[in-house]
């Protein structure tokens, strides 16, 4: 996990913003991938080198593009989704990728690059 982010209040936050009604089709799925989407991103993080495994910066940049198919492509190997079901959960990783900056900006843990 990344130094000083609070995992349960960015879900929170999240939960509070999310556009429930855009992803209708998820149904009661939608809390639980949500908390899927933050541990796929860390795990992104780690795996890429933008963190250590002190949950420090680990000196390679943030690639949203990686980062989003990355979270995409686990969450739905985890849910074993069809492939419409992946489009759905794509559409919810953009949205979450969205909550995730605003939540870190919130928190002063957003980068000033």
């Amino acid at each position: 996990m990344m130094q000083g982010y609070e995992r349960e209040k960015a879900l929170a936050y999240m939960m509070t913003h999310l556009n429930y009604a855009a992803h209708k089709e998820l149904g009661d799925l939608i809390d639980s991938l949500l908390a899927q989407c933050i541990d796929a991103d860390m795990a992104y993080m780690h795996e890429a080198g933008v963190l250590d495994d002190e949950g420090f910066s680990g000196g390679e940049w943030y690639e949203e593009d990686d980062a989003f198919e990355f979270i995409v492509d686990r969450i739905a190997q985890q849910n074993a989704f069809t492939p419409e079901q992946a489009v759905s959960a794509a559409l919810l990783v953009n949205e979450f990728m969205d909550l995730q900056a605003a939540f870190m900006e919130k928190a002063g843990l957003a980068s000033n690059e």
